[in-house]
């Protein structure tokens, strides 16, 4: 107990020296003269439940292959999708049980060349397999669990691994480690490459709320990866190269207003938490063409989400709104993909083309 204690506190002081990096403030208008402008896109394509072959529940992680294949995730409706390029279905890559190839649950992955790698959440393994599904391996991971699956560096595997102070008796707020790790493609190694700190409020034995948020999404060409996890605005590149952050950004921003459900407010009443006074200043993060997107908790009725972008360099490059009639999913090439929902609450996904300077 007291070797965790001691290393607990080391955490503390070497994630202060983490954030010790040069920051970059950027104002609150970006180089750009064309801000604030709704991005024209155009919808080409939607895909949408195939009785007796798949249907959506809760639609996540598209992406797609060298070969335009499109992948999705559904572990809630026992779906890892694959379709054509122009949105055929293909197949059900999603084998329900713990034998090999199998999967118990929830999961991540990530594709490379014509190769799909698959973290088993639950049963704590790694499937590789070929993009028609074909197994070609698989290994027990032997650490405890990955928390999430950020992508492949090389010949590396990059996951996010929880780890919570050892004793979480008091009512208070606690500090949570993030860990980036790497695990070597066959499972025989693995290094810490860095560690985050955010913040969740413990009620022992009662309950917890999320008081920091945690985004990341890793840019594979550049080594990358871009984390957000405080509510304020703020993200951090973490070179996979180094194992270092190289630097951290923001920039000025409005920031809004907190709406607070009931539940959270007879929670708060309840165990005496703090108040949130503004939403999470970032939403989500993602990457398009070199460039991060941080799509903000700003919203306007007509024009929609506020996207901020930012090049590898931290610069506030543009601004811009997406109208959109549901959830922003992926951002890949000049595509974006939105989960929407019909009359009936059935679920399609639409894959939009970008058509302005983008």
């Amino acid at each position: 107990m007291k070797k965790s204690i001691l290393l607990f506190s080391f955490l503390l002081i070497f994630s202060s020296v983490i954030y010790a990096q040069e920051v970059i403030e950027n104002p609150e208008k970006p180089l750009s003269k064309n801000t604030g402008r709704v991005l024209k896109i155009k919808e080409t394509m939607s895909i949408v439940d195939e009785p007796g072959k798949f249907y959506f529940r809760s639609p996540r992680d598209i992406k797609i292959a060298n070969d335009g294949s499109i992948f999705i995730s559904d572990y809630r409706g026992y779906n890892f999708l694959k379709f054509s390029p122009d949105g055929k279905f293909l197949n059900n890559l999603y084998k329900k049980g713990e034998g090999p190839g199998e999967i118990q649950s929830g999961f991540g992955y990530a594709l490379s060349q014509n190769e799909i790698y698959i973290y088993d959440y639950v049963k704590r393994k790694v499937i590789r397999m070929e993009n028609d599904g074909s197994l070609i391996n698989e290994f027990k991971t032997r650490t405890e669990q990955y928390n999430e699956f950020n992508g492949i560096f090389g010949d590396w595997l990059v996951f996010m691994k929880l780890v919570f102070p050892y004793k979480r008796d008091k009512v208070q707020m606690y500090q949570v480690k993030h860990a980036i790790v790497l695990l070597s493609k066959d499972g025989e190694k693995e290094k810490e490459s860095h560690v985050f700190l955010n913040k969740r409020f413990y009620v022992a034995n009662s309950g917890m709320m999320v008081w920091d948020p945690f985004d990341s999404v890793f840019d594979e060409n550049s080594g990358y990866l871009y984390v957000s996890c405080t509510r304020e605005y703020m993200v951090h590149v973490l070179d996979m190269n180094s194992g270092k952050v190289i630097r951290s950004f923001k920039r000025k921003y409005k920031r809004v207003p907190y709406e607070m459900s009931q539940d959270e407010e007879d929670f708060i009443k309840r165990v005496n938490a703090p108040r949130k006074k503004y939403e999470e200043d970032i939403n989500r993060l993602h990457l398009f063409n070199g460039l991060l997107w941080v799509e903000t908790s700003t919203k306007d009725e007509e024009r929609g989400i506020m996207i901020d972008v930012f090049n590898n360099k931290g610069q506030f490059v543009d601004n811009f709104y997406l109208a959109l009639g549901g959830y922003l999913e992926s951002v890949q090439d000049n595509l974006i993909f939105v989960s929407e929902s019909d009359e009936n609450g059935n679920i399609i996904i639409k894959k939009y083309i970008i058509g302005d300077k983008y």
